[in-house]
């Protein structure tokens, strides 16, 4: 494993959509109607004052709830990871693994990401996409697994992009109706319990330009702009 001192990268500026059109929602919804609520909600019942009476759902209970969650957050997909965090700045053989940590939805957990195939697509993959002129699709598929809170980052879609030798990263291809060229990007389950699964990425490049490397960007410290991504080449 080898540290990258310094990488110039730019990621280039084209954004691939299909040209199909997602469905959408109406532009201005509804404003929901109270429910009707009653009244008898607001009274206190003699049931919940002898269940205090006898003690049930007392602060006891409640405090060793508190402490049972205490000890499981953090927990699933594996113990509380222990690793050391792959820095920003790591090359890696196709193959290797990065620990990092990935936030989804204001909650974080850490995964472990491996690259395993870097591959130049056909134009024609992509040629019905609006923008698709003179560009060429690279593929990067690559395993992912949930070594801490896997639970808590559940529909997650890490992906790797790619990289040229002088660190230019390829643009994002957004596609409405799946992926291209036998490329999938997948996500984590909702309930994941960070068991590994294999996905797959599509970025662009303009023709002539190679990617020989597959780059982790995601998160400030990986970031092209304003930290220093893993590479895989």
């Amino acid at each position: 494993m080898r540290r990258r001192h310094q990488l110039a990268a730019v990621a280039v500026s084209a954004l691939l959509a299909t040209s199909l059109t997602a469905c959408g929602g109406d532009d201005e919804a509804s404003d929901p109607e109270p429910s009707e609520t009653s009244s008898s909600a607001d009274e206190p019942t003699d049931d919940a004052s002898d269940d205090e009476d006898r003690g049930w759902g007392s602060d006891d209970e409640t405090t060793d709830d508190a402490d049972d969650a205490d000890d499981t957050a953090g927990s699933a997909g594996g113990a509380a990871f222990d690793g050391e965090i792959t820095p920003g700045g790591t090359e890696l053989a196709l193959g290797e693994t990065a620990y990092v940590p990935f936030s989804y939805a204001g909650d974080d957990g850490v995964i472990a990401i491996t690259a395993t195939e870097i591959r130049a697509g056909d134009p024609s993959e992509i040629a019905e996409a609006e923008g698709s002129e003179g560009m060429v699709p690279w593929h990067i598929t690559y395993t992912v697994e949930g070594v801490e809170g896997a639970d808590r980052i559940g529909g997650a879609q890490p992906s790797l992009d790619a990289v040229t030798a002088d660190g230019t990263v390829g643009g994002q291809f957004i596609s409405f109706s799946g992926g291209v060229g036998g490329c999938e990007m997948e996500s984590a389950d909702t309930d994941w319990d960070g068991s590994p699964y294999e996905s797959c990425n599509t970025t662009v490049l303009p023709e002539g330009q190679e990617a020989t490397m597959a780059g982790f960007t995601s998160g400030d410290d990986y970031s092209v702009f304003i930290g220093e991504p893993v590479l895989w080449q």
